[in-house]
């Protein structure tokens, strides 16, 4: 007897100390909205890390430039002033070049001069070399 009174009384403080118990729906629809909160905290996290991540590349692409960028948006304005677009994206490339990347272009434009009369003739003896040929086997049928 006791016993059972000691029990009563331990469920009636614990009725007292709390009013309202939830019920297991209620703990439920409470792990439920957490772990909801969770998963768009981490949703939101990820999308943010990508939006920067991204954002870091056009900056670079911005600070950079590059050259296909560059070469565009001179062929536009170009284009939009009345000009010539493939002049414009000549000198927009040429403008996003580093300085050593420009100096081996005017290298390049340089060997290409000089050796301008070489590869004419180099390709003239070529079409005289293809000439007797075919005029060499027309005459052996």
């Amino acid at each position: 007897m006791v016993e059972t009174a000691t029990h009563a009384a331990t469920r009636t403080s614990r009725a007292v100390a709390q009013p309202a118990e939830q019920t297991p729906l209620d703990e439920l629809k409470a792990s439920l909205r957490k772990l909801l909160a969770t998963l768009m905290d981490r949703a939101f996290g990820l999308a943010l890390d990508k939006v920067e991540v991204l954002a870091g590349k056009l900056d670079e692409v911005a600070a950079r430039g590059g050259l296909g960028l560059n070469a565009l948006l001179g062929g536009v304005r170009a284009s939009l002033q009345g000009r010539n677009p493939v002049w414009g994206a000549i000198k927009g490339a040429v403008a996003a070049m580093s300085p050593a990347a420009k100096a081996a272009l005017i290298v390049a434009l340089v060997l290409a001069l000089l050796l301008l009369p070489l590869t004419v003739v180099l390709l003239l003896l070529v079409l005289i070399a293809v000439a007797v040929w075919a005029a060499v086997r027309a005459g052996s049928r």
